[in-house]
Order: C-alpha cells, then sequence, then structure tokens
C-alpha cells in the first residue's frame, strides 16, 4: 500500500491518476481523513516519542504577532527600484486616433496576425502604417478561436470602411493560421518585431521583447537585423512566470504588480537561473516573512537578469533599446531593466502588439498583386482538429488534421511531409543531403556474414559514439564471426523510455542512449555491446589528451544501474578504450572481449586489423566527399556546418533533422566532420583543450571564420558539460562572424527550431564580412617570478581553509601571497554577470571571487595575480582559467595574470622555487587533521564556539611553521593539546554522517550552505572526505597513464613523487596518533577497489573516489551519506545515477544527494532534516 499525503490528495484525478499509473487496487492507495496536515499530525507524534522536560511554548498569540512583524531581511538586497530617464507609453498612446471615412469610400488596410502560446494579435494598418484596429486576445491553447475572435472584433469593426490588400502571419501558430486565413506571407517573430521598430524609430539598436512564453534579443545596425537570441527551454524571464508569482502573492498582475515594485524600499535578490529555483528562493524569502513589496521588485530584477544571462549574454546592447511585448507594461521591470543596463529604455506605442504590426508592414512591402485573404467571415467558419498518430514509421508522429467548413483539410506535425501534399511541391530542394550520404557510408544495410554463419548476434545501440566508430566495431564482431544488430534510428519511443529509465538527470544524448539500450532488450540478441570509450583516435593532433566527456565514459555504469539485466539471458559487454594509446593497447581490450566470446587471439588480430581499415575508409571518405562539395561551392553560395558532436548533430531523432528543415528553408547543410578539421592547428590558443569534440569544434570554428562561405549552427543539449566551456572560446573565435546555437532536448519542439533558423537566414542575408581587431594578449600565465612576477602579489582562492598553508607555502618560498575573503554574496552576483549559468557552481564562485578582488584589494592592477589550479580532464575544472582568462580580457584586465598548475606537473612548479610542493603538501596534510579535529570535538563542545577559535589559532601555528620552515611536527603537537583541552560532553554519541563529492563543493563552506555546520545543527557529527585524497589519487592516475603511454621517465618521476608525500603524510599523521577517531586514509588502490564494482577505475576523476570513499565510511560504521555536488557536475551526477544500487547494496544506509547552485531551497532544508532523521534510527 502507498500513503498519499498533502493537500493535492484531495483532487481526485490525481488520485485516479496515481491508481491507473501505479496500476493499484482499490485501497492501496492510502488517503488519510486528515491528508492536509499530516506533517503537523507526524511533528506532534514525534514529541509525544520524545517528551521535553520543560517547553516554551508562548501561545498562538505569539506565531500570529511573528508572522505579522517586519523582520530583517535575508539574502542580498537590490537598489530600490525607480523610473528616471526611461519613457513609456499609457494606455491611451495605444488607442486608435485615426479616424475611419464617413462617405461610402474604402481605403487600403494590411493584416497582420501574431498567433503566440499565450496571446494572439490581429491588427489592421493603413496606407500611411498607421494602426487603424487592433486587438490583443489569450490564446488559450485554442489559436484558431482565438484568431477567429480577432477577426470578428477586427470585421466589425472596420470592415465596410476598408478593402484587405494583404495579409501576414507571424508567431508560434503562424503556419497553421496562415493556411486558415490565407495569409499572403508568413514570418518569423525576429523579423517581424524588428520591422515594427525601424518603422517606429529608425535609428533603433537593440530591442527587448519579453512574451507569455517566449523572450526575444534583437541587435539592430542601419535598420537591418545583425545578431538575435530566443530563451531557450527555461521560461523564467517570461510574462506567465511572472504572471504564476503575482498569483502565488495573491497581487494582480496588470493592476498592481508595477505600483507595488517601486514602492519597495529593500527588493531582495532571487537568482535567475531558472523557473524552478526562482520559484524555492521566493518561498525561502516567504517563509522567513519578506515584505511582499520586497519580494514584487525582487521578481522584477530576477525577470530582467535571466533575460540579460541567458537570452542576451555577452551580446552587445546599444543605445537605442526599445522594450517590446506584453511584459513592457510592467512599471517594475522597466524600472529594473534600467537599473542593471544603466541607459534609458523606450517602451514603444503598441508594444503588445508589434510582432503583428512589423507582420503587416512586411505584407505592405511585397507587392501583393491580389491578396489570398479569405475574408473576415472565416471567423464563423467550422473547423474541427482531431490528432492521430502515423504508425508508417517508428518516429509515430501525431498528426494534427485541421478540416475547414468548404475546404480541403490541413495536416501538421509529419516529419516526413507525408501529408503536406501541397508543400511538397513548394519545397525548395537545393543540393544534396549530406547527412543521408554520411549516414550510408556510417551505416551500410550490408551483412559481411549470414545469421547461419554467425556464432551470434551482438547488439549495438545506435547511439553516442557509434555515429563515429561503427565501422571499427561493426568490422571486429564481423571479424570473428559475430552478426552485428543496431538498434532502430532514434524515434519518439526510444526517447520516452529512455527518458523514464535514467537514474540521474544528465543530458539528451545520455537519456536517449538509455533508451537504446532497452529496445536492443527486445531484440534477439546474445550480447550487448556497452564500451566505455575513454579517448579516441589521435589522428594528426599535436594534443595528447583526445578525452570523451565523462558522461560517455561512464555510460556502462550508467546504464547498469539504471537497467536490471540480471533477468535478461544477454551478457554485457563493457571494454574500457584508450584509443589516443598504441595500437596494441586497443587490441589488448578487443582479445579481452574476444576471449570472453571464446574467439582466438589469432583471429582476434586479424578482425583488429579489417577493423582498423574500415575506420579509416569512414573517415577518409567523409573527408574526400567534404573536399568535394567545398570545392563544387560557388564562391557566392551560403552553406551551414551543423556543430556538435557526432551523436547529436548526425542523428535525426536528437537534431529534430534539422539538415531537412535547413533544405526546405533553401540552404545545404554540412556535417562538422566533412571539414579538414585535422588542418587546424590549435594548440597555441587552447593548449588544454583535452576533450576531442573541443579540439573538432573549435577547429571548425577558425575555418568557418576564415571562409565566407561557411556560418554555423552551434546544436547543444541541455546540461552538456563541456559545451558549458566550448561555447565560450567557440564565440571568441568566431567574432565578428554570427552563428545560431540551438539548445536540444526531450521538451524542445520543430516550431522554435524553424523560427531560430527562418530568423538566422534572414539575418544573413544583411551579413557583411569585417576584419576583427582582436586585442592583443600581454599573458595568459606568469611566466617569469624574476620578470617582475615577485612585484606582484598571488591571490589564492578560498576553496577552504588549505589555502592558508598554500599561502604558507608560497611565503617560504619568497613569493607574496594572500587569501582571497571566503566568498559571500558579492562573489554569487559578480560570478552570475561574468557567466552564462551553465558553467559549473564552482567556476562560478571563483570568477566572483576574481572579479571581487580586483575592486576590492586596493592594489593597482600591475601588482595582482590569480593562482588557479588545473587538470586534464575529463570533468571541466580544467577549462575554469581559459574562461576565467577570457573574461579578464573582455573586462579589461589583460595583464592580470593566472598562474595554473595542473597533476600532470603534480601541482608544483619550479618557479616558485624547489621548496614549494613540498612546503605546500606538507600545510594541506596538517590542515586536513585540523579540520578532522574540529569536526570531531565541536558537536560535543561545552562551550559554544570555542572549537572554532581553537582550529584559527592552530591554524596560524601550522600555517607559520609551513612559511618559516619551521619544525610542523612540533606544530602538531602545540594544537593537538590545544584540541585536548576543549571540554566536551562524554558518552554521548551522535550520528556519523560522511561528506563526499565534488572536490569544491563539499568543502567550501559558502558553496554548500555550511553543510557540516547543519549536520551539526541536527544532532550530527560529520566526516569530510580529506583534500590529500585528490593529490594521492592524482598521482594513481599519472603512473598509470605513464606506463600506458610508454612514458617510463615521467612514470618513475611519479613514483618518487608519490613516495615521497606519503612519506610526509605518514610522519605528520604519525604526531597526532590516538588523538583522533578518523585518523589516517585508504590507500587509493583501496578505495578504487571499493569503487570497481560500481565504476571502474579507468574512468578519471572524482565520481570513483567518491564512490569509493562513500563505502570506507560505510564499512567504518557511518550512518550515512550525503554526496554534495554543484548542480549539474558531470561526475557528481554519475555518482548520484549509481548511488541508488550502491545504497541497495549496503542495507539501504540513509544517503543524499543536494546539488548546490547558490539558490537558498527550503526544500533541501527538508531533506537534509529527513535524511538526519534517518540516520539516527540506523
Amino acid at each position: 500500500p502507498i500513503a498519499f499525503q498533502g493537500g493535492v490528495a484531495a483532487n481526485k484525478g490525481v488520485v485516479r491518476a496515481f491508481e491507473d499509473v501505479l496500476e493499484l487496487e482499490k485501497g492501496e492507495l492510502i488517503i488519510h481523513p486528515y491528508h492536509g496536515v499530516t506533517g503537523a499530525i507526524g511533528a506532534t507524534l514525534i514529541l509525544m516519542e520524545n517528551p521535553k522536560k520543560e517547553f516554551s511554548f508562548r501561545g498562538t498569540e505569539a506565531i500570529e504577532a511573528y508572522l505579522n512583524s517586519q523582520r530583517n531581511l535575508t539574502g542580498t538586497e537590490l537598489q530600490p527600484l525607480k523610473i528616471a530617464r526611461s519613457s513609456y507609453c499609457h494606455i491611451e498612446d495605444n488607442e486608435i486616433k485615426k479616424p475611419l471615412p464617413s462617405n461610402g469610400d474604402k481605403i487600403d488596410v494590411f493584416l497582420g496576425i501574431d498567433v503566440g502560446s499565450i496571446s494572439t494579435n490581429v491588427v489592421a494598418i493603413d496606407s500611411d502604417k498607421k494602426v487603424i484596429a487592433r486587438r490583443y486576445l489569450m490564446t488559450a491553447g485554442r489559436p484558431i478561436e482565438a484568431v477567429q475572435r480577432g477577426l470578428k472584433e477586427v470585421g466589425d469593426e472596420i470592415s465596410s470602411f476598408v478593402n484587405v490588400r494583404g495579409v501576414g502571419t507571424t508567431g508560434s501558430g503562424r503556419y497553421l493560421i496562415g493556411d486558415f486565413v490565407g495569409a499572403d506571407i508568413v514570418r518569423n517573430e525576429i523579423t517581424a518585431q524588428a520591422k515594427a521598430a525601424v518603422d517606429i524609430d529608425p535609428s533603433v539598436d537593440t530591442i527587448f521583447e519579453i512574451g507569455g512564453q517566449d523572450s526575444k534579443y534583437i541587435s539592430l545596425s542601419n535598420g537591418v537585423v545583425t545578431d538575435f537570441e530566443m530563451n531557450k527551454v527555461c521560461a523564467a524571464g517570461t510574462g506567465s512566470f511572472l504572471e504564476e508569482q503575482a498569483e502565488k502573492l495573491n497581487i494582480n498582475i496588470k493592476e498592481e504588480f508595477g505600483t507595488i515594485a517601486l514602492n519597495s524600499k529593500h527588493p531582495v535578490s532571487m537568482g535567475e537561473r531558472c523557473t524552478v529555483f526562482i520559484e524555492s528562493d521566493l518561498t525561502h524569502h516567504l517563509q522567513t516573512g519578506t515584505p511582499r513589496e520586497n519580494l514584487i521588485s525582487g521578481l522584477s530584477y530576477s525577470i530582467v537578469y535571466n533575460y540579460l544571462n541567458r537570452v542576451v549574454g555577452k551580446r552587445k546592447i546599444g543605445d537605442r533599446i526599445f522594450f517590446q511585448g506584453g511584459v513592457a507594461a510592467n512599471l517594475g521591470v522597466i524600472a529594473a531593466f534600467e537599473s542593471v543596463v544603466g541607459k534609458k529604455i523606450i517602451v514603444p506605442p503598441h508594444h503588445d502588439v508589434t510582432g503583428a504590426i512589423g507582420v503587416a508592414i512586411l505584407a505592405m512591402k511585397s507587392n501583393i498583386f491580389s491578396s489570398g485573404f479569405k475574408g473576415f467571415d472565416m471567423s464563423t467558419k467550422k473547423y474541427q482538429i482531431k490528432s492521430f498518430e502515423c504508425k508508417d514509421c517508428a518516429n509515430l508522429c501525431e498528426i494534427r488534421k485541421v478540416s475547414i467548413e468548404g475546404e480541403k483539410p490541413l495536416f501538421y506535425g509529419s516529419r516526413c511531409e507525408k501529408f503536406d501534399i501541397e508543400k511538397k511541391s513548394q519545397k525548395i530542394s537545393k543540393g544534396k543531403d549530406l547527412f543521408e550520404e554520411r549516414d550510408a557510408l556510417l551505416f551500410p544495410s550490408n551483412q559481411a556474414l549470414s545469421a547461419k554463419e554467425a556464432k551470434g548476434k551482438i547488439g549495438i545501440p545506435r547511439a553516442l559514439y557509434s555515429y563515429e566508430l561503427f565501422p571499427f566495431f561493426k568490422a571486429f564482431f564481423n571479424g570473428i564471426g559475430f552478426e552485428v544488430l543496431l538498434s532502430s534510428p532514434t524515434n519518439k519511443l526510444i526517447i520516452h523510455n529512455g527518458i523514464e529509465n535514467v537514474t540521474a538527470e544528465t543530458c539528451f544524448p545520455i537519456k536517449v542512449a538509455h533508451g537504446h539500450v532497452l529496445e536492443l532488450l527486445e531484440k534477439d540478441i546474445d550480447y550487448l555491446f556497452l564500451p566505455s570509450i575513454i579517448n579516441l583516435f589521435i589522428r594528426n593532433s599535436k594534443y595528447d589528451q583526445n578525452q570523451t566527456c565523462p558522461y560517455v565514459q561512464a555510460i556502462p555504469y550508467l546504464v547498469k544501474s539504471a537497467i536490471d539485466f540480471s533477468h535478461k539471458k544477454i551478457k554485457v559487454l563493457t571494454p574500457v578504450f584508450h584509443f589516443q594509446r598504441d595500437k596494441k593497447q586497443v587490441e589488448r581490450s578487443l582479445c579481452e572481449v574476444a576471449k570472453n566470446l571464446g574467439v582466438s587471439a589469432v583471429k582476434t588480430k586479424d578482425a583488429f586489423r579489417a577493423a582498423l581499415k574500415a575506420q579509416d575508409e569512414f573517415s577518409s571518405l567523409v573527408t574526400k566527399k567534404g573536399e568535394e562539395f567545398l570545392k563544387e561551392l560557388d564562391k557566392d553560395e551560403k552553406v551551414i556546418v551543423i556543430i556538435g558532436r557526432s551523436y547529436n548533430g548526425c542523428d535525426s531523432g536528437i537534431n529534430l533533422d534539422l539538415p531537412k528543415k535547413l533544405m526546405g528553408l533553401g540552404i545545404t547543410a554540412i556535417p562538422m566532420d566533412f571539414l579538414p578539421l585535422d588542418s587546424v592547428d590549435l594548440v597555441d590558443e587552447h593548449p588544454n583543450m583535452y576533450w576531442k569534440s573541443g579540439q573538432r569544434i573549435l577547429s571548425a570554428a577558425k575555418l568557418i571564420k576564415s571562409d565566407p562561405r561557411l556560418f554555423a549552427v552551434y546544436l547543444t543539449n541541455f546540461g552538456c558539460g563541456p559545451d558549458s566551456f566550448i561555447t565560450h572560446f567557440f564565440q571568441d573565435l568566431m567574432k565578428g562572424k554570427p552563428f545560431l546555437q540551438l539548445e536540444i532536448d526531450e521538451h524542445s519542439a520543430d516550431a522554435g527550431a524553424i523560427t531560430r533558423c527562418e530568423a538566422f537566414l534572414d539575418s544573413l542575408k544583411n551579413y557583411e564580412e569585417k576584419p576583427v581587431v582582436k586585442k592583443e594578449i600581454k599573458s595568459s600565465i606568469l611566466l617569469s617570478m624574476n620578470n617582475g612576477g615577485k612585484s606582484r602579489v598571488i591571490f589564492i582562492p578560498q576553496m577552504t581553509d588549505h589555502a592558508f598553508a598554500i599561502k604558507a607555502a608560497f611565503e617560504a618560498n619568497g613569493v607574496g601571497a594572500e587569501v582571497i575573503p571566503e566568498s559571500d554574496d558579492k562573489t554569487l552576483s559578480l560570478g552570475r554577470k561574468f557567466t552564462s549559468g551553465k558553467e559549473c557552481y564552482p567556476c562560478l564562485l571563483t570568477t566572483g571571487d576574481l572579479i571581487k578582488t580586483i575592486e576590492d584589494c586596493g592594489l593597482p592592477k600591475e601588482k595582482i595575480a590569480f593562482f588557479m589550479p588545473s587538470a586534464e580532464g575529463p570533468c571541466r575544472f580544467g577549462q575554469y582559467h581559459k574562461f576565467q582568462r577570457l573574461i579578464l580580457d573582455e573586462s579589461g584586465y589583460e595583464d592580470v595574470p593566472i598562474y595554473s598548475l595542473d597533476p600532470k606537473n603534480a601541482y608544483s612548479d619550479q618557479l616558485f622555487g624547489n621548496g614549494f610542493d613540498l612546503a605546500a603538501w606538507k600545510g594541506v596534510v596538517a590542515v586536513d587533521i585540523l579540520q578532522k579535529a574540529s569536526r570531531e570535538i565541536r558537536p560535543y563542545e561545552i562551550n559554544k564556539g570555542e572549537t572554532n577559535h581553537v582550529f584559527k589559532e592552530s591554524l596560524k601555528i601550522v600555517c607559520k611553521s609551513v612559511a618559516t620552515k619551521g619544525n610542523l611536527i612540533e606544530s602538531m603537537g602545540k594544537a593537538v593539546k590545544l584540541f585536548k583541552g576543549i571540554d566536551v560532553y562524554k558518552n554521548i554519541k551522535k550520528p556519523i554522517i560522511g561528506v563526499v563529492g565534488e572536490i569544491y563543493i563539499r568543502t567550501n563552506r559558502y558553496g554548500n550552505q555550511d553543510i557540516v555546520g547543519k549536520i551539526e545543527a541536527l544532532g550530527g557529527e560529520a566526516w569530510v572526505a580529506p583534500l590529500t585524497e585528490w593529490f594521492l589519487y592524482t598521482n594513481y592516475v599519472y603512473k598509470v597513464r605513464n606506463l600506458g603511454m610508454r612514458n617510463y621517465k615521467d612514470y618513475l618521476k611519479r613514483v618518487a613523487k608519490d613516495k615521497i608525500q606519503k612519506y610526509y603524510e605518514h610522519k605528520i599523521y604519525g604526531s597526532v596518533r590516538g588523538f583522533l577517531h578518523n585518523f589516517g586514509e585508504p590507500p587509493t588502490e583501496k578505495i578504487l577497489r571499493y569503487s570497481k564494482p560500481y565504476l571502474d577505475p579507468s574512468f578519471d576523476g572524482e565520481a570513483v573516489l567518491s564512490i569509493g570513499k562513500a563505502i570506507d565510511y560505510i564499512k567504518n560504521g557511518l550512518n550515512g551519506i550525503i554526496n554534495a555536488i554543484p548542480f549539474t557536475c558531470l561526475p557528481g551526477t554519475v555518482v548520484t545515477a549509481v548511488s541508488k544500487k550502491l545504497c541497495g547494496d549496503y542495507g539501504n544506509i540513509p544517503w543524499l544527494n543536494i546539488a548546490y547552485d547558490g539558490v537558498n531551497d527550503s526544500g533541501s532544508e527538508t531533506k537534509l532534516e529527513a535524511f538526519m532523521y534517518q540516520a539516527k534510527a540506523n
């Protein structure tokens, strides 16, 4: 039986849905009579189980007084809103002032109809472009009815006085309504909005347009569109979001919102990332008693920040700014734009119907000889809409059939245009379908051997790097005598099943890959081939790292955690491939696979050679086809390069069949790997671009930038970690040349993609290549401490208290250093300003700290340098310093260097002297011990605050010892003595919680919202994975990597380094033996053995450490585990995905995954409290 609690349990429809979906019998869904107050009942029962001797309840009057009081604000305060220089139209400005003819004459008019998801607008303009009739109506999910109503009302008003000479439609429903009314032109919203603005004021150079569910940014030059952007998935910067929040606050969005916002004295920040998190922040502030007017003004800021950061981004904001769309009526939002942008905002007359006005003007300019308008009486036409599923192929398209009285039926929704008979003949077919040609080369229909000859059938998902390496794997398995079966092309059913079965929120292609696996399990296969591809072939690359992203590397482990194979007779093959290593090692991986299949080594070697040959042939044919195409391309012809990975750019089910859509718009699309990518030298500009996809994408950018015939459509997916950085670098390389970025996931619709493509192609008509002068960057790193370097102060981000030990190590080697103050709300605000919000949270925080330091430290920029460690993948951390270099350059700080150490050199460098790395290591080990001591003692201290005081004193002692090269063992003895002097409660046992996760977030107090303090406040003790764990792990990784690459010299160096570090770690820990319960740490090899059943050690990074350390904690008797990660963290999400299976294997130990992004979420607090309640019972 299942208990259904909460207010929604009163909704009979939801109850019935639960019973149907969960297939419950009558009575199996239990609804308590007091389902709305079960939380309060539970709290009372807990109190009864744990009676208190003394009560401090002050009565209901005290509660009422608290709720009505004005309490201290929480969160960052913003400037009060005011409209100082902006201009906006009043209601009377939208009134129709031009009189209609009264003498029986008729005037020529042009109709514009803008059909959006929220509103439908019908406008009539005369030959002077003056509005003579207008209607703003709610679409309410019935666009035809809304248009009929608009036509009727406008027709009743003007039909006796006008001749309709042309009709245009725009908006998301433009094609349907265009057919319905007999439109003469159909245009996208970008073009329509721009046309209206330019007609009102030819000098306008920027348009902010915010409607009900869409928002747009348009940049113009001399009256033509030069750049644009639309909101992607997020609806936080739109009118419908504001309306929902206004309803929650019980105010009228039209009549009250703006006025109340302007009356606020203390607006509060509620973030700007997405609706879910802004709503969480709003709820948090409501619960803490923030006055309503401060929330409303804060929402005005949120919608503006969301729009500027998510839609506008780094694009140019001019000086003549128009604010259009329905939201432009909101005074609070106008004021927030003025405050944030710092410029005059102009709200033009008829701002809410400018799209309809624009398309009416476009119809006028089209020189229509005879309009196809079917008349105002279409308002009375009967129509019927029916939907059905076409089952002619696996796409299972939902077709809408629109039957209009007296006319042929219209069909919408088919991807193949099977039902669009008339449109087939109108379709512009231009050039070759190069994606179909690529598919034919990649997935040939012929089988190398018959089913009778085959020893068995091996299923390969048509997903991820099968879109590149399938020739290799097919040739190999055919060569050892096995038939290969591919899953079907990506379709709706595969997508749906994948989404339903993932155990964590990954990117779209990974969800789709799950669907392909599920489809193969329904086929007649003996084996499922699901490799972990760590890196790809080097070919002509100068890079020594060619990694795939963490999700691709972890796909076999993600799938195994999500799908139960125990009841299947299919064996899963999950080999690990390092294609960048020499061929012998790849061959060994294949020999292991073949051995499991009962195939001899001799036959395996022959099959391996055939596989290499097949892959080379495919690559050569693709390159050759690309060369031929570009050679034949006319110098004035434009083509679109689809930028992305092979598995999202070339999978028609993931890319919304974009190449065919572009062909329908009259332009040819070319796969990215048809370009000569290997000819580009990228290493000097991006020396640490360790992702192969990044190398290719940035190489494509350089080729496109240099060829006037080529333009880019960049396909990315929500939650794509690498792209959160690569897109910045791509944009930097493409400076001066426009490109379109489309973010696609399971929610993406064809209509939105087509709108963006149409607008992009329209903007290219006005594009002229201009030389871009790029500022010379003096230095991206600090090359020499002797060349002015020692005159600079190196600022170290305060990830955790270990930063002070790093500072001491610098000082020990004669280098001036300072620790950046702990991150705060200003850090967060600046970080959000300079990032897109898609990067990982630690990047946002460190970026904010860098900018904050420059602004606040009081030193001239010539005296400032930053310390930012790096890595070589596969996670995003290694891109921080390059991204931050871009930000500093764009902000005018080109000569402020960023010094970056990486694990390749063991986070050491001769630059700071021979003793720097060893001094830093000793300091880090010592601080690990001090932190362990403080966490073990603080929960039991009698005098609150004493442990923190002792910790700070001990930290000073240790850091002084490191800085002066003193006796660290003696200093540790002094620290231990101080800790032992703390009075504690004895004989009290508290639940111990192990905290694992991403290294920055699990250790940074601001980043994790003081998770350790919260655990202690809820009656627990926290053990946090130490920082030294990561350094010793990188030693292990590079020992394995150097052996694999046969770099024996570097291998021996790392062995020596590892032994020295372990020696001093053992020595320092030995000085506190018998003092700590959480004493010492297991060797890296042991942690990896624990992790191996869930994640193979070949999957480099924090995920294997988090899983292994969690198991170590469980084996040591801890009561619960918290996985603290940044939102969309790639390794952290992998841990989240496999944690469910791990928990089941270890007695369902309490486990909580918490993702942080800077938002105060009351829901997370509730989860933590519930988790602690479980842990206490464990």
